[in-house]
């Protein structure tokens, strides 16, 4: 009776199975590499290119905003306000997987991985503000342009009204100035650890499946987001009689500095500090 030569020992059958699973995932060591690669990368591109496309990612993203009106307009009267704003979890993610898998340039996206060459040694302080200003600038242009784009058309359509638009910027803005800084740290937090977990990830479907879960969970918690919120609260801004120019700026101010201290400090430090203190110990 012949042998079977094609067989394989149990042992060569795990280490066949984790040799494929490394072609799908990294290890510490890896991901560091690649977030550092991504932030240089960031860092070698000309200010025209990046203005340009965080605009892109300014308009793109307000395609979330559409249909967080359009959810909002359809149920109003239907469902209780508190559900409508539930179910915003569902259409917020769209907007994100536009800018992300398009590789646009969209501030809460690029804050741990541009702070990463900072914290290496590799760029200033200076360098790191420079990029920042660039993105969040465009990011904001951008979406104010998709505003007065959609105030026009939304109607139009019978998508929704200038007033679903007020209603959402009025609820925004239905916190203190602590409560909103905190939100926005939880959202900066939120979309820095998708930048790690993505890049972590090769399978196209996983990382659709991750930038949905965690954007969907900003739109469940209602955590404020800087650049969908400037959208949300200048869309109100103008139609709404109850909110000033200054409670737009305001907002802002509270909500990328927010994201900056979740995205970099909490997510770009905490890790790379992990990655030093392993490092140090010989462990990765």
């Amino acid at each position: 009776m012949e042998t079977d030569k094609t067989a394989q020992s149990p042992e060569q059958q795990i280490l066949k199975e984790k040799a494929k699973g490394s072609k799908n995932t990294k290890n510490y060591n890896d991901i560091i590499s690649t977030v550092l690669h991504e932030g240089e990368t960031m860092f070698g591109l000309q200010n025209k290119t990046v203005f340009l496309s965080s605009i892109i990612a300014g308009l793109e993203i307000g395609f979330s905003y559409l249909l967080i009106c359009s959810v909002y307009f359809f149920f109003n009267g239907t469902l209780p306000e508190g559900t409508i704003f539930k179910l915003f979890s569902i259409v917020y993610p769209v907007g994100f997987i536009m800018v992300i898998v398009g590789k646009s340039a969209l501030f809460t996206e690029q804050t741990s991985i541009v702070a990463l060459p900072v914290l290496n040694g590799q760029r200033s302080i200076l360098n790191l503000l420079r990029i920042w200003s660039t993105v969040i600038l465009g990011n904001i242009i951008g979406g104010i342009i998709f505003v007065l784009f959609i105030s026009y058309l939304g109607p139009k359509l019978t998508l929704f009204t200038h007033d679903t638009m007020s209603k959402i910027g009025e609820h925004i803005l239905n916190y203190d100035s602590l409560v909103i800084f905190l939100s926005a740290v939880t959202a900066g937090w939120l979309m820095g650890l998708l930048t790690w977990l993505l890049s972590s990830i090769v399978n196209s479907i996983t990382r659709l499946v991750l930038i949905f879960m965690i954007t969907a969970i900003i739109g469940l918690g209602g955590f404020h987001h800087s650049i969908v919120g400037n959208i949300e609260v200048f869309g109100a801004w103008l139609y709404s009689d109850s909110i000033s120019f200054l409670d737009y700026i305001k907002f802002l101010g509270l909500t990328l500095s927010g994201n900056g201290v979740g995205g970099a400090v909490v997510v770009a430090l905490f890790k790379y500090r992990v990655f030093q203190s392993n490092y140090a110990e010989g462990s990765i």
